[in-house]
């Protein structure tokens, strides 16, 4: 295999348009520079929008990440909070607040501390703790980014919780803090340096560099390609809900796991393979049937994030840099699986070839109906993923992730899974004020029977 045929469809596709642009002298150099300035910087255009969205309600907690961890063994509570201390140090996002004099920028504290606070709590105690915590707002304008706690369930079980403010990570930032923080740990404990490379660039370079870039030929290239992928595309998928829709979406929302029989996750892959799709285009295919048949709208459209770090730069940072896109596929015509797998790849293929428009830019391009009841573009999530979620690993613990609802829903409806060692699962995301917990059920029973077929 040549190592072109291995790359993923998304890595192709981005390969393919950046020879397309050289060979038509469009492309300059994508290496990402240290800005020369190092005073407030503008916010890039997802942060932009998520300060947008903060303003509407900055108590609620739709942007906050949380990562739940229980640590079985003899914790060093000092040496675990110098290592966060120092991955705050190491990326300036986690230290970043945005200044309201004027336009919204990003401004590197220049002082700051950070501690790692331990609660004493019962076992039967702690996903209520976990909640309660996860929900705790972030001030924009002056916190840290990363929060730590530690919740001691005896004096060999602790449970660390890490919150992360979405305008400051995405879910590849996670790969990053868990393998900074575990080299961190371990150097504390051994009184040695840690291994660590110097980040060749911080997040406002990226902020700055992005916002030069974007603009001119390239970005009226992206915007005509989506005006057109979007054209005619209906505002909202109208599945039936428990309840009328309020005038003023309030997010409050609830998780509903599911694990699949282990047998389909093999025959999906076999399945994607003969298709020439990957698991997410052959999930792809699989939810938009179910929303058809849920909805009777054969053109659905749905949201995905995806990763955005096309540039070598910023693979090691800590940072908000996932862009979300918007999926339609048609299913008009009785199309056979095989077919709607077909177009689903179609569509997943254009998209990663155009990954670089912001949302927030096709939005402000496309001006649609505004409503605060609703998303705009789309109002169903979708997520899937064949790679296992990052663990943390520290020296002398044994890890074992926990599994944080802190109750609340970006969208109407989200599905996200994982297969992992050939098993399939992960849950439904729903807003609780237009499902109930009983309908998500069903939908996880007609997921099963379509996948079964």
């Amino acid at each position: 295999m040549t190592r072109i045929e291995g790359l993923s469809p998304a890595k192709r596709a981005l390969l393919e348009r950046a020879l397309s642009q050289r060979r038509q002298g469009q492309a300059g150099s994508t290496a990402i520079p240290r800005r020369t300035d190092r005073g407030p910087a503008p916010l890039s255009f997802a942060q932009q929008r998520m300060w947008f969205l903060q303003q509407w309600d900055p108590a609620a907690p739709t942007f906050n990440g949380a990562r739940a961890l229980r640590l079985r063994g003899r914790l060093d509570h000092s040496a675990l909070e110098r290592a966060l201390r120092a991955v705050v140090e190491r990326h300036e996002s986690l230290r970043t607040v945005v200044s309201e004099q004027g336009e919204a920028r990003q401004v590197v504290l220049d002082t700051w501390t950070f501690e790692l606070p331990v609660i004493s709590v019962g076992e039967s105690e702690l996903e209520l703790s976990l909640r309660d915590l996860s929900r705790e707002p972030f001030d924009l304008t002056a916190d840290l980014m990363l929060r730590a706690t530690l919740l001691k369930i005896a004096a060999d079980e602790h449970v660390l919780l890490l919150r992360m403010h979405h305008i400051a990570a995405d879910a590849h930032s996670d790969r990053v803090l868990f393998s900074e923080l575990a080299e961190l740990y371990d150097a504390e404990l051994s009184g040695r340096e840690p291994g660590l490379a110097a980040l060749p660039i911080q997040y406002s370079d990226f902020a700055v560099w992005q916002r030069e870039r974007l603009r001119g030929p390239l970005l009226d290239e992206l915007i005509s390609y989506w005006a057109k992928q979007l054209d005619g595309a209906p505002a909202r998928l109208r599945l039936p809900t428990d309840r009328p829709r309020r005038p003023v979406q309030q997010h409050d929302g609830s998780h509903h796991r599911l694990v699949l029989p282990g047998a389909l996750g093999e025959r999906l892959e076999a399945l994607g393979r003969e298709a020439g799709a990957t698991f997410f285009m052959t999930m792809l295919a699989v939810f938009s049937a179910l929303l058809y048949r849920r909805s009777g709208q054969d053109d659905i459209v749905l949201g995905s994030p995806i990763a955005n770090r096309n540039n070598v730069e910023v693979e090691g940072l800590i940072g908000f840099f996932t862009n979300t896109i918007a999926l339609r596929t048609h299913l008009s015509g009785n199309p056979s699986f095989r077919e709607i797998v077909g177009r689903a790849r179609q569509t997943a293929l254009g998209a990663y070839a155009h990954q670089d428009l912001p949302f927030e830019r096709l939005v402000e391009a496309l001006r649609p109906k505004r409503d605060p009841g609703y998303n705009p573009i789309f109002q169903v999530n979708f997520r899937a993923q064949s790679t296992q979620r990052p663990l943390l690993a520290l020296t002398g613990l044994v890890t074992e992730p926990i599994a944080i609802d802190i109750g609340f829903s970006r969208f109407d409806l989200a599905l996200e899974l994982e297969l992992a060692d050939r098993q399939l699962s992960g849950y439904f995301e729903y807003d609780r004020d237009l499902f109930d917990d009983d309908t998500i059920a069903g939908y996880v029973e007609e997921l099963t029977a379509l996948l079964e077929q």
